[in-house]
């Protein structure tokens, strides 16, 4: 089934390869280590076609990932990372293909979170939401496993609960809390999660996250910690394979202190630790925009194998509009 609903978004591309709407964006992120040379490259490639004002299809691809491929006649034809069909009116929006499913407020320092969905699905989704609430609804057919979430939003905070039946069952709650007075801002999250298990019902200590920003005139100071306290808790996820963030218990803390020379550029301290290390990494890190110079006593990026104490990052946007307008619109411009 999946085959023949990705050969249909290809022909339908392929239609409308001239029509109105369709926009083409690069996401972009360079690592490297500047003492042995090793980097990590991962761009991310977006298309956007609109076919009316609420229907449209989008493809999302890890360039530098693995890809599947099907086969039409004598030819194969990479997969896309994910393929999918929106819908999009008023209060409700839907999701059907493979599409990552995106539901979570702790994923705001490091990527780091507790709880909620930020998954790989390949199925169908809606969801509900007005100035107040949101319902929403998943299914994915690959594994026929269902989740929902719901959540109550108001001026200056957001709580939500989410339910995920897999294996095991897990349940989650975030919760983000804004705070402005004067020269002073801030921004508080926390989480908790608990995995369990159908066969033998049973409840503990959960897995918890809190955090929080402040911003004061040019000073910013952010930090969280993370706790995993036993194999029964949820799972603390991370966007890639640390091996410093694995097993459990695990506890994890991250902070960062930074002072804004301009608008452009910035200086700052941090300090990370998890109960995996013998000591806590301390680093100093300079800005430029999108480009961050950081230098430590310890291992900065997880995401490339060894130690980097003198790490060079940089982030790239850019976005491509081919059309103007929906492809079945009455403004449609060629």
């Amino acid at each position: 089934m999946k085959k023949y609903f990705v050969i249909l978004l290809l022909i339908t591309l392929v239609l409308t390869s001239l029509a109105a709407g369709v926009k083409f964006s690069l996401l972009t992120f360079y690592t490297t280590d500047l003492q042995t040379g090793s980097y990590n490259v991962w761009p991310i490639a977006y298309l956007n076609v609109p076919l009316t004002s609420t229907i449209g299809l989008r493809f999302e691809d890890y360039v530098m990932g693995s890809h599947k491929t099907f086969k039409i006649g004598n030819f194969n034809f990479m997969e896309p990372t994910y393929w999918y069909a929106t819908y999009r009116s008023g209060n409700v929006s839907a999701y059907i293909g493979s599409f990552k499913s995106k539901h979570t407020l702790a994923r705001q320092m490091y990527l780091l979170r507790v709880g909620g969905f930020y998954n790989t699905l390949t199925g169908a989704e809606v969801d509900f939401k007005n100035y107040t609430y949101d319902l929403g609804l998943m299914y994915d057919w690959k594994y026929s496993e269902i989740s929902a979430f719901t959540g109550l939003e108001g001026n200056n905070y957001k709580i939500y609960l989410y339910v995920s039946k897999g294996n095991k069952i897990t349940l989650s709650t975030n919760a983000s809390l804004y705070v402005n007075s004067g020269n002073m801002s801030a921004k508080f999250w926390g989480a908790a999660a608990y995995d369990v298990d159908p066969a033998h019902i049973s409840f503990g200590m959960p897995t918890v996250l809190i955090g929080g920003k402040t911003y004061f005139k040019s000073f910013e100071f952010s930090a969280q910690f993370a706790d995993q306290p036993n194999s029964n808790a949820a799972k603390i996820w991370y966007d890639y394979n640390d091996p410093n963030k694995a097993g459990y218990p695990l506890k994890d803390f991250n902070s960062l202190f930074t002072y804004k020379l301009n608008r452009q550029n910035s200086i700052g301290v941090l300090a990370n630790w998890n109960s995996n290390l013998i000591t806590p990494t301390f680093g100093f890190q300079l800005t430029h925009g999108d480009l961050s110079l950081s230098v430590g006593n310890g291992d900065l990026n997880g995401g490339i194998s060894g130690t980097q104490y003198v790490m060079l990052s940089y982030s790239n946007y850019f976005s491509i509009p081919l059309t103007t307008s929906p492809l079945f619109s009455s403004d449609r411009r060629w």
